[in-house]
């Protein structure tokens, strides 16, 4: 018998007290058992029943867990203890509805009760509901400033809802009180990368994994951190533990595959790029093909239909995979963007809207961005480096009469890409930076920026006459080269054989590989790296002197 159990031989009472002594000291064994004494001499004891769930629990036994959870709430409903128990269990399987459930039943019990608040906030954290988890979380600390189970979910939602500052100071105020909670650091660090305070962020997320080095989160986050360093070698590495401990860690995977392409190993970049479709981020926005997946087999004979998923640079990159298709299928459809359409009307393939429904003859399908894996690409074989796309001839009539002033050129300008871009505050220009490019005698812009900050820098916009992707590629077809951030135009640029300048972040997407000024995607664009990252200076500097050269 051990010692918990012995001292425990006076009765059940004891027997309980002895449970939660070692459950409070850790040994959530001893307290099973000891709960399980109680349970032979009162059966169906709801406290009894509860706790031993509770111990169960961090076994890591949850089918018994949540057994004994739901027995306790059954032989007393109004154990508020007990649905809480059946709420975090919830939350560890992952049903975050009846986690909800279980702490909204708590908190009607117990509605002062500022644990089953906490729980709640958590239950609607994992559910995704941050707004509801603030509010629950707040609630739970006027209930008890020094919940700090609460002062963890409300910092989560919180960086979540993109309120960062905030959310660091609650981490922050966390770790003060529990030095080694790992989640804490792994959450602050994640929201200091979002700051782009890159070394702090290490700092923690490498203080997270000496406290447990097991947790696959902070695994995948440095790798991030790694990756926008450039250390693609020890992201890898990162992304690799990770999976070892759970294969089917879709954030590990996707991340695995980000830095691996942006080292130029498309073999294994590609095939881990796949995981995109089970990211908890972006795996939601993909719909069920409408027909059987190519997987590289045979299309003599066969209608393809090739999905555009991403943003419209990326269809008009991998655009350049069409030909190909179209020698060996039978027929080609090409769903896409239809500001798109004008410019793919030459291809040769069919064109309908995303939103539409497919042909009906179609006999496969495949998500456009899954070609180079099918296609088992590899940076030496990229296809139509030099161009594919042309600007439509009535395009090319429309803007004939672009002028230029004797003794001048003329190049297009963008400084902002799609503020929805999760990489846009990184990629995109302050204000202001481009005016010693714009100042500079014997050169002259035409703005082909468009939305929200048109009208930054003074010079003509031709914005209002892009009315599609066929429009500006009429206009790049008269010009001597572009000027861009990383945006579809640049590919846009690319993809005519257009001299192109693109301005680079030091975090930059992984298509631009690391450390090159060229690019095997488009044999016209050049790359003006930052150096630092958020400091433009050097790029913009290249990018004059190789405008005047």
């Amino acid at each position: 018998m051990d010692q918990n159990m012995t001292a425990a031989a006076d009765g059940p009472e004891a027997l309980f007290a002895a449970g939660l002594s070692a459950h409070g000291n850790g040994d959530y064994s001893a307290a099973a058992r000891c709960f399980t004494g109680v349970l032979e001499a009162m059966p169906g004891f709801p406290a009894a029943l509860a706790n031993r769930a509770l111990s169960l629990w961090s076994l890591g036994a949850l089918d018994d867990a949540e057994r004994d959870a739901v027995a306790a709430c059954t032989a007393m409903p109004g154990l508020a203890e007990g649905w809480m128990v059946a709420g975090a269990i919830r939350i560890e399987r992952g049903d975050s509805a009846g986690a909800i459930a279980a702490y909204s039943e708590a908190t009607r019990l117990r509605q002062d009760f500022a644990p089953a608040q906490a729980g709640l906030a958590a239950a609607y954290l994992a559910h995704a509901d941050n707004a509801a988890a603030t509010r629950h979380a707040a609630l739970a600390l006027i209930l008890d400033s020094t919940c700090n189970h609460a002062r963890f979910t409300l910092g989560s939602a919180l960086s979540a809802l993109g309120k960062t500052d905030t959310a660091i100071s609650l981490f922050t105020q966390v770790l003060a009180a529990e030095p080694r909670h790992a989640g804490a650091l792994l959450n602050r660090g994640n929201a200091l990368v979002g700051l782009d305070r890159i070394e702090q962020a290490e700092a923690d997320l490498r203080a997270a994994l000496a406290i447990d080095p097991n947790l696959r989160e902070a695994l995948a986050s440095l790798a991030v951190q790694r990756t926008i360093q450039g250390d693609t070698a020890e992201a890898i590495a990162l992304c690799d533990r990770a999976i070892a401990l759970d294969p089917d860690f879709a954030v590990a995977q996707w991340n695995r595959g980000v830095a691996a392409l942006l080292a130029g190993d498309f073999a294994t970049g590609f095939e881990a790029y796949e995981w995109r479709k089970r990211h908890p981020i972006y795996g939601p926005h993909f719909d069920h093909l409408p027909a059987p997946v190519w997987t590289g087999d045979d299309l003599a004979g066969r209608h393809l239909l090739v999905r555009a998923e991403q943003g419209l640079g990326d269809t008009i990159m991998f655009a350049r995979f069409l030909p190909r298709l179209i020698a060996e299928a039978r027929r080609v459809t090409l769903a896409c963007q239809a500001t798109l359409f004008p410019l793919f009307a030459g291809l040769g393939v069919g064109l309908c809207r995303l939103e539409d429904p497919a042909p009906a003859d179609v006999d496969c399908a495949i998500d456009q961005m899954s070609l180079p894996h099918v296609l088992r690409l590899t940076p030496e074989t990229i296809p139509a480096a030099g161009g594919y796309l042309a600007a439509p001839p009535a395009a090319v009539e429309r803007f004939a009469d672009l002028a230029r002033p004797a003794g001048t050129r003329l190049f297009g300008l963008v400084w902002a890409g799609n503020p929805g871009h999760n990489n846009d505050r990184r990629r995109s220009l302050p204000t202001g930076v481009l005016a010693p490019l714009i100042e500079s005698p014997g050169l002259r812009f035409i703005a082909l920026q468009l939305g929200a900050r048109q009208g930054e820098y003074d010079v003509p916009s031709m914005a209002g006459e892009m009315d599609d992707f066929g429009a500006t590629a009429g206009i790049l077809h008269h010009l001597d080269g572009l000027v861009t951030v990383d945006t579809s135009v640049a590919h846009l640029a690319g993809a005519m054989g257009k001299p192109c300048h693109v301005l680079l972040s030091a975090s930059c997407d992984w298509r631009w590989l690391l450390g090159r000024s060229d690019t095997p995607w488009y044999s016209s664009i050049r790359l003006h790296r930052q150096q630092t990252l958020g400091d433009w200076s050097r790029p913009i500097d290249a990018v004059l002197a190789a405008l005047r050269g």
